[in-house]
């Protein structure tokens, strides 16, 4: 650990520039590359300022050995091909002291870390800040500047050849020349210009930085080790070491490895059969609730954060009761630790009743209270007093006295932010008390979970389900801000400005929240403001209204984000084979909304081999009429191949998959299912469809890990009036797969995703893997419920339990979770509380292993 020195203890009260424990861990990884050692070493340095600890870190001897010892060698002290992550860039262009040109080259310093060192080091203002405490000479820098014009790695040395990449950080050098020595002489050398698909994805650019250089036997001669360098470019600038064994291989050894990891899969694969199924037994109805929170958590302990960090809690208990105001404050201060900061804030009728909590606290050194008295009647307002209170805050946690935290909250709160660098903003699940226990409120029932879908923008666009007991980055917090006018979902609608940035919003799925009150209804008129205030702040011309859903399902204080209707073409695509009894009123439902919709229609139908006079007569009269374009196809009944013939000749900027027995009961379902699909963040969208008793057959898929089947439908057979756990069914979001029955997906994307399978996935399957293509293309898969159809005949022969049919579905299941059950079998959206093998969100199963400590 660097020394403090001497000359640090200050004389004067401390600027703006004294540290935060932030900007110590911050130092430990610029400096050092590595944590804290432990918070007692953080401790030493919260009374340095700014210039003082960069003396310390830049002058230790830790620094010296680690960073100046190797650029005197003129190799790298960092891992190869890592660099700093980009919020250590970021705090390091604010924080340190630089000059203006200094701040301006470091925050663009995001791609190695000798980019970083050569902007710091270069700076003269910082060089002063060092007081001299770091030798950095010329050379330094001249090594640096070296390192940071190639990156590469080294990722097999054998003794047939070294393979890895190599690439010139600056633009118009091309291929790098990669040298291999072993030890000491040269042996070997080429360029690293073979095309890498993997390094495209990651580095940018055209991709062709690998090598593979062949080592010429004659030379490896001999016993023992060797010890090889590689080095890039005309300045050789070494990139990777490594080993040789000159023996060769052992296949002994080879064969023995092969048959433990045989025996190893054997055994995974059996427990992973049987866990599901051990899971389900140990578990609970949702009905059940209160056994299963006794059973789980009530006396559970759980993970802690590896050190604290100092969390700002802002608890609004502006006109609570006092039993609320008691019960809140006493679940938080005994979980805080010394970096955190209370405020309570309360009215003028509950000042008197928070000062004496915050005084009694602090008579038995319980932690920082303070209390804010204020009769301001908009929340934000009562915030922004708190934030004044709590200027040093690390982050933020926004909560208020309805709500009681459990003995976790803040430390699963601290440990999933220091864990996750780019993570701004975290929500929770959360439960209620049964008001039919007459207990005291620690050993009361519990009721009424709330348990909470992965972070998706969609879905709190229309319902704010994130809640208002949330934890924020104070840097992030205070980058969006808080809105006035949000009724208490002033969190909610930070995270709506927040999400711009990938994974900065998480969801904790652990019941550590629990109201003292009924579950709260947002208020519709609220929400909706809110929204139409974020969708005029980004540009968008979609309109924003309430929600009303077309089958009566509940949706209370919800929002429809209704698209501006798309001008474009909409080829709506339908295979069929004679049954005109059920194409017909398909056709007809689709042109009796025509009007209803802004998009143009190209229908067209795929006539597989119609032998039926009225079938085929019928279809004549619709090409005649220029109603549709018919297509013919001879052969075996294959779906995918249909459909890729037929999207070949569609001329739409929009496809909609669509069955013959299929029924459209949404006026203006072709303008919304093709406004979705134009989203460039979208790849495919598809519909709410209900068999004819109106009962749901679809509302999208859920993945369920391990089990025995990975995906079901969601809500099949319940009342298309059921809104679904949490009012799923009737809301927009995001989803792992949407039945091929209906699909829209605008053409380019079905393009490059290469369309259906129809080698493998003929019939069955096809829908799903398109779907997961679309997402390993970080192209979302929409459920849409303001489109709804009938899906007629699905009911009495979609599933077949014998013959081929089955046998088919059986095989194709089998070839999506080969290709994507590990990367795709858990669903973000489905809570992982609940079981996988009952009907989705009906069962409850043990809480998330990764939260309980063992």
């Amino acid at each position: 650990m660097p020394s403090t020195p001497k000359s640090a203890a200050p004389a004067k009260p401390r600027s703006r520039a004294t540290v935060t424990r932030a900007d110590v861990v911050n130092f430990y990884r610029l400096a050092n590359d590595r944590d804290p050692e432990s918070p007692e070493a953080i401790n030493g340095f919260l009374a340095l300022n700014i210039r003082e600890v960069v003396r310390t870190f830049f002058g230790s001897a830790e620094f010296d050995s680690r960073v100046i010892a190797a650029l005197a060698q003129g190799r790298s002290p960092w891992a190869f091909g890592e660099g700093p992550a980009p919020d250590l860039v970021a705090w390091a262009a604010k924080r340190l002291p630089l000059s203006q040109t200094g701040r301006v080259a470091v925050a663009g310093s995001v791609q190695t870390w000798p980019d970083l060192y050569v902007a710091l080091l270069s700076d003269a203002e910082f060089r002063q800040a060092t007081g001299g405490a770091a030798i950095i000479q010329p050379a330094h820098i001249a090594a640096l500047s070296r390192l940071s014009r190639f990156q590469g790695q080294v990722e097999r040395i054998d003794a047939r050849s070294v393979i890895g990449w190599a690439m010139a950080l600056e633009p118009g050098q091309g291929p790098v020349r990669v040298e291999v020595s072993i030890d000491g002489s040269p042996m070997a050398s080429g360029l690293a210009d073979r095309f890498r698909r993997t390094l495209q994805d990651i580095l940018g650019g055209d991709g062709h930085v690998g090598y593979e250089i062949a080592l010429p036997p004659d030379r490896l001669a001999g016993h023992g080790t060797a010890f090889v360098e590689v080095r890039a470019g005309p300045e050789r600038v070494l990139i990777g070491t490594g080993e040789l064994d000159r023996r060769g291989p052992d296949t002994s050894r080879l064969q023995s490895l092969r048959s433990d990891i045989t025996a190893v899969r054997e055994t995974l694969t059996r427990l992973e059969r049987e866990l599901p199924l051990a899971m389900s037994g140990a578990g609970a109805d949702l009905a059940d609730y209160g056994a299963y929170y006794e059973d789980w958590y009530r006396n559970a302990v759980f993970v802690r954060g590896a050190e604290a960090m100092g969390l700002a809690i802002w608890l609004d208990a502006w006109g609570a009761e006092p039993v609320d105001i008691h019960r809140a404050t006493d679940g938080i201060v005994g979980q805080m630790t010394a970096g955190d900061h209370l405020v309570i804030i309360a009215g003028s009728a509950q000042g008197a009743y928070a000062t004496d909590i915050a005084n009694r606290a602090g008579w038995i050194g319980e932690g920082r209270i303070s209390v804010v008295v204020t009769d301001a009647e908009d929340a934000v307002v009562r915030l922004r007093a708190a934030a004044e209170l709590t200027p040093d805050a690390e982050a933020v946690v926004l909560t208020d006295a309805g709500m009681i935290l459990a003995p976790a909250f803040l430390g699963l709160a601290a440990a999933r932010l220091q864990g996750e660098p780019l993570l701004q903003a975290l929500y929770f699940d959360e439960d209620g008390l049964d008001d039919a226990d007459p207990a005291d409120v620690r050993t009361r029932r519990h009721a009424d979970p709330v348990l909470r879908s992965g972070y998706d923008r969609d879905l709190l666009l229309q319902t704010p389900y994130a809640g208002t007991t949330l934890v924020f980055r104070r840097e992030a917090l205070e980058r969006v801000g808080l809105n006035e006018g949000c009724s208490g979902l002033h969190g909610c609608d930070a995270l709506l400005r927040l999400d711009a940035m990938p994974g900065a919003v998480g969801h904790q799925p652990a019941i550590v929240a629990t109201r003292t009150g009924p579950v709260r209804t947002p208020e519709a008129d609220v929400w909706l403001a809110c929204v139409r205030r974020e969708l005029a702040r980004t540009g968008s011309t979609a309109i924003a209204e309430p929600r009303v859903d077309a089958l009566g399902a509940p949706a209370r204080g919800a929002v429809r984000v209704r698209p501006a209707g798309p001008a474009c073409t909409v080829s709506v695509i339908i295979p069929t084979r004679d049954g005109l009894h059920l194409l017909k009123p398909c056709i007809d439902s689709i042109l009796a909304h025509r009007t209803s919709n802004t998009a143009v229609l190209e229908l067209i139908i795929v006539d597989h081999e119609s032998r039926e006079p009225e079938t085929k007569a019928y279809l004549a009269g619709l090409a005649e009429q220029g109603l549709a374009r018919i297509m013919p196809f001879e052969g075996p009944f294959n779906w995918a191949l249909i459909n890729n013939l037929a999207a070949a000749e569609a001329t739409g900027q929009v496809f909609i998959f669509l069955n013959n027995d299929t029924l459209v009961l949404s006026p203006d379902w072709m303008d919304e299912l093709a406004a979705q699909a134009l989203r460039l963040d979208v790849g495919i969208v598809g519909c709410r469809l209900i068999y004819g008793d109106g009962t749901i057959q679809h509302a999208g898929f859920v993945a369920r890990g391990a089990a025995p089947d990975m995906l079901i439908h969601d809500g099949v057979g319940a009342a298309g009036s059921d809104g679904g756990y949490l009012g799923r069914h009737a809301l927009l979001h995001r989803t792992v797969a949407v039945t091929g029955a209906c699909m829209a997906m605008r053409a380019e994307v079905f393009r490059h995703l290469g369309g259906f399978d129809a080698a493998q996935l003929p019939v069955e399957g096809n829908d799903v893997d398109l779907c997961f293509r679309s997402l390993a293309a970080d192209l979302a898969v929409l459920y849409d419920p303001d489109a709804t159809l009938y899906h007629l005949e699905s009911k009495s022969r979609r599933f077949a339990f014998t013959g081929p049919e089955r046998e088919a579905s059986i095989a194709a299941a089998a070839v999506i979770r080969e290709r994507w059950g590990e990367r795709f079998g858990e669903d973000p959206g489905f809570n992982p509380h609940f079981d996988r093998i009952a009907s989705p969100f009906t069962r409850l199963r043990p809480p998330p292993s990764r939260v309980f400590a063992p």
